[in-house]
This record gives structure tokens, C-alpha cells and sequence, in this order.
């Protein structure tokens, strides 16, 4: 559940129809496609392409559960070995690992100059790209379950102490937020570094100023928020919960505009559309969710997975969506129809997360099987 981005921030049952090969440093290539040629008649109309990753990132001893690109040529991963990996996007060859904390890692970020990393070791940690040392250890209470960098440099964390804190580009400890009664499960920038957004298992999101102020308390679930998120142009946040909805709130006076229901369990996550018009939910009931912020209304499932949906994505113009989940599969939809366009496959345990590369070309993965990987679209 603990992916960030920061600034940048299946089942394998095809083995015979692709062969991979071992390459140098144990990296294994595969790539390819099929076609899937069920006989069921809808199916037939929207033919789902297989594909295989073209990169399988197998350093980590452990799930991996945060992963994010560094622009095209780099991509950045956490696991719960303790440690964090920067790899080289194009052969696959680990460039940095980053080691020093005592506990799972279960966040990462990354500014262009520094990597940012969040683990249950009760701290995060800055440190330098280039050499792999670790600057400054930032301290909380709990387990660190959310760091992220804002456009000005400065250091977000929250942690299941019930607080989240502001630091400077340095490290230095600048303020605690502090009003929510019980753990944070997330916390983020708005889009231009001006407020901070927090989500709490008290079933409450609340807004803060970047002195420390709590100017909205977001009210309306009636069980534990696992993130909230805000619109492209800041106005909005969208919150999600354990009462199987997600809420639209306005940013301005903390008025709930929408809830957003037809989930039959738990919302883990969602995110507004690139035009704001749309929101994407995940969840525990097997779908992912679109509904119409302007009206509230549910517009479709995407409905191919068999268990939970963990991690959510839009493409750049939003006319794909990217899922994840329990059932070890990736996938891409039309937005518009909902068909299923391709099913990524490899990932031998559940996928924690996938997210789009800059370009939109790739697909970045990670997953309890202890391997990121990589896909061509």
C-alpha cells in the first residue's frame, strides 16, 4: 500500500508459448505476446494480447512493494529486505543499493538528486544519488508509512505515530502536524507544494497549511482512509476508505460534493482522471471502479481480475487505465469501453504496484514474488 512517487513519484500459465533466456548477472529476458482465443464470443470481438516482461529486476531477497521510474533510463524500487535498489532501466543491471535501515522499506521518492526512502524502522532516509550515503535520518515514533518530496525540495513523511512532519531540503525538522487520534496510512503535496493532505485510520482526511495549521478536516466515512489524493488543479481530494467508498471533497470549504459507491469491499486507492472529470477507484471485491466527479454516477467496472485490486493508473490522456492486484495479473483497459486491451504476465505473487514510465511506453511492477519488472506496451 506504501507506494510513492515522489517528484517523478496473472497467472504465468503461458510458459511454453515464450522462451526466456538468462543473460548475463542472472538478468532473464522474455518479452512477446500472444493472443488470447477463448471461445467465449465477446472475448473474440476484443482479442487481450499476453505480454511478458521484457526486464525481471530479481535483486531484492524480499517482496517488493514501492517502485517508481526515474525518468526513462532509471527506475527505483523498496522492499521489505531493508533495503532500496536503483537499476538501469534498459539492461536491467542494478546500479545502487541503498542500505541502512533495520526494517522493511515501504516507500520511495526520489527528487533527481536524492532518493527519499520510508521503512517500519520508524525513520526515512535522505541519500545522495550518486553515491549511495545516506545524509540524514528523519525520526518518528512508528513505522514511516509515506515520504514524498514537494516541487520546492522540502520532505514530507507521515507515520503511524498519528503524525506527519515537514523537513527541509536538508533534513532539518521545520514542523508536526499533529490532530489526527489515531495512525496515518498516507500524505502528499497539493500539485504546486503549498498544503499538505493527510488520510488516517480515524476515518478522516485533514488539510494542512505548510506552518503546521489543520485548515480542513475531510468527514464522511465511517471507517478507516487509506489514502486521499488531490485533483490536478488542487481544488479537489478524493478520499477512500474501508466502508467500500471513495468521497470527492471541495478543497475551498471541506464540502463532501460526491460519494462515490458500487464497490462491495474496501477502496485502497483512488486518483482523478489527467482532466479531472473521472475518478479511478481500486479495491478488495475483485474491480476497479469509474465514476463521473461532476455527478457522482458509477460508469463501469473493469472487471477482469479475480481478486483484490491493489494499485490504479491512468495513462497520460486517460484513455487507458492500468490495474493491479492479488491475482498476480497487470492489465490494461480502454477507458472508454472497458475492454480489456492486454494482460501482463510473470509475477509469480501478488502485484503490489504498477505505474507508467514518463512516456507511457512501459509498465514498471512490483510484487510479493521479491522481482520488479518491466513491460513494453
Amino acid at each position: 500500500q506504501a507506494t510513492c512517487h515522489g517528484r517523478f513519484v496473472c497467472r504465468c500459465g503461458h510458459e511454453d508459448m515464450t522462451q526466456g533466456r538468462v543473460a548475463p548477472g542472472g538478468l532473464i529476458h522474455t518479452g512477446g505476446s500472444v493472443v488470447d482465443t477463448a471461445s467465449d464470443a465477446t472475448q473474440q470481438d476484443t482479442p487481450r494480447a499476453f505480454s511478458f516482461p521484457s526486464l525481471v529486476l530479481g535483486g531484492h531477497r524480499a517482496p517488493v512493494c514501492a517502485a517508481t521510474w526515474l525518468g526513462e533510463g532509471q527506475v527505483l524500487t523498496g522492499s521489505h529486505d531493508c533495503t532500496a535498489k536503483v537499476w538501469n532501466a534498459k539492461s536491467g543491471l542494478c546500479e545502487l543499493t541503498l542500505e541502512g535501515h533495520e526494517a522493511p522499506v515501504l516507500c520511495v521518492a526520489c527528487d533527481g538528486q536524492r532518493v527519499l526512502t520510508s521503512s517500519s524502522d520508524r525513520t526515512a532516509r535522505l541519500w545522495d544519488m550518486k553515491t549511495g550515503s545516506c545524509e540524514r535520518v528523519l525520526s518518528h515514533n512508528g513505522p514511516v508509512v509515506s515520504a514524498s518530496f514537494s516541487p520546492t525540495g522540502q520532505v514530507l513523511t507521515a507515520s503511524s505515530d498519528r503524525t506527519a512532519r515537514l523537513w527541509s531540503s536538508e533534513g532539518d525538522a521545520l514542523q508536526k502536524l499533529s490532530g489526527h487520534s489515531q495512525a496515518l496510512h498516507s500524505a502528499c503535496f497539493s500539485p504546486k507544494g503549498e498544503q499538505v493532505l493527510t488520510a488516517s485510520h480515524d476515518g478522516t482526511a485533514r488539510l494542512w497549511n505548510l506552518d503546521g495549521e489543520c485548515v480542513q478536516v475531510f468527514r464522511g466515512h465511517t471507517a478507516h482512509v487509506y489514502q486521499a489524493t488531490f485533483s490536478s488543479d488542487g481544488q479537489k481530494v478524493v478520499t477512500c476508505s474501508a466502508d467500500d467508498s471513495a468521497l470527492v471533497f471541495d478543497v475551498t470549504n471541506g464540502e463532501c460534493l460526491q460519494r462515490l459507491t458500487g464497490h462491495a469491499s474496501a477502496v485502497y486507492q483512488a486518483v482523478f482522471s489527467p482532466d479531472d472529470s473521472k475518478v479511478l477507484t481500486a479495491a478488495a471485491d475483485t474491480f476497479a471502479g469509474l465514476f463521473e466527479v461532476s455527478t457522482g454516477s458509477f460508469l463501469k467496472y473493469f472487471a477482469e481480475h479475480r481478486l483484490a485490486v491493489h494499485s490504479v493508473a491512468f495513462s497520460g490522456d486517460g484513455s487507458k487505465v492500468l490495474t493491479a492486484g492479488d491475482d498476480r495479473a497487470v492489465r490494461i483497459f480502454n477507458t472508454a469501453t472497458g475492454d480489456c486491451l492486454r494482460c501482463f504476465e510473470g509475477h509469480g505473487e501478488h502485484v503490489y504496484v504498477a505505474v507508467f514510465s514518463p512516456s507511457f511506453r512501459k509498465v514498471l511492477t512490483g510484487s510479493e514474488d521479491c522481482t520488479a519488472k518491466i513491460f513494453d506496451l
